[in-house]
Parts: C-alpha cells; sequence; structure tokens
C-alpha cells in the first residue's frame, strides 16, 4: 500500500505567500515555526489572511494535512539556523521561511522532472 499523501496545492500556497509578501504582510520565524510544530500552519494563513487569499484551503480540495506533515518535518531543525541553512536575514522574514522550503522541495523532486 502506497502511504504518500499529495502535495497538492503547496505551488499554489506558495502564490498566494508571494502575494502577501508583495503586499507587506510579515511573519515572524517564530510564529511560523510554532505552525510548523503545531502542524496547523495551512489553516493558520488562511485564517488570517482569508480576504487576501484567491485560493480557497478550506475546501477539502488539498491536502491540508499532508501540507501542513511536510512543513511539520522540519519543526526542530532550522530555529535559529535560517540564515545559514536558507540564506534569510531578519527574524519577520517567516513567510520567506515558507517559500525557501518549498524551494528546497522542488529542487530535491525536479531531479526526476523532465522537459
Amino acid at each position: 500500500m502506497d502511504n504518500k499523501k499529495s502535495l497538492r496545492g503547496i505551488g499554489l500556497l506558495s502564490l498566494e505567500i508571494m502575494h502577501l509578501i508583495s503586499i507587506g504582510k510579515k511573519e515572524t520565524f517564530d510564529e511560523i515555526e510554532k505552525h510548523f510544530e503545531e502542524k496547523d500552519l495551512v489553516e493558520y494563513l488562511y485564517e488570517k489572511y482569508n480576504d487576501k487569499f484567491v485560493t480557497s484551503f478550506d475546501s477539502g480540495v488539498y491536502d491540508n494535512e499532508a501540507i501542513n506533515t511536510y512543513f511539520f518535518n522540519f519543526s526542530g531543525c532550522i530555529e535559529g539556523e535560517e540564515l545559514r541553512k536558507y540564506e534569510i536575514a531578519g527574524h519577520e522574514n517567516g513567510l520567506l521561511l515558507i517559500l525557501a522550503l518549498i524551494a528546497e522541495k522542488v529542487e530535491i523532486e525536479s531531479d526526476h522532472w523532465y522537459i
């Protein structure tokens, strides 16, 4: 049996986060990493910025649990190391940390992508 879960929607989440950054929204590393640990990052962002999101993350179309678990897997291994590991400076750049972790997944998986 295949226990893999789809990360479908993680690309759309990255677009929503880019939009938030472009309009000046900020989150601290501590706040974002807290939601990694609590496995509720998608819900936290969607509820807080619902009026800014174009994509609905409460309709059951995307597996929020799988996306939250992806970020949970980084809990405890990046706190205080954001600059060294992901070249992100500034404690208020937690949204960039999310994008960095999505980019890391793209880098790993793209080894199997071809044009």
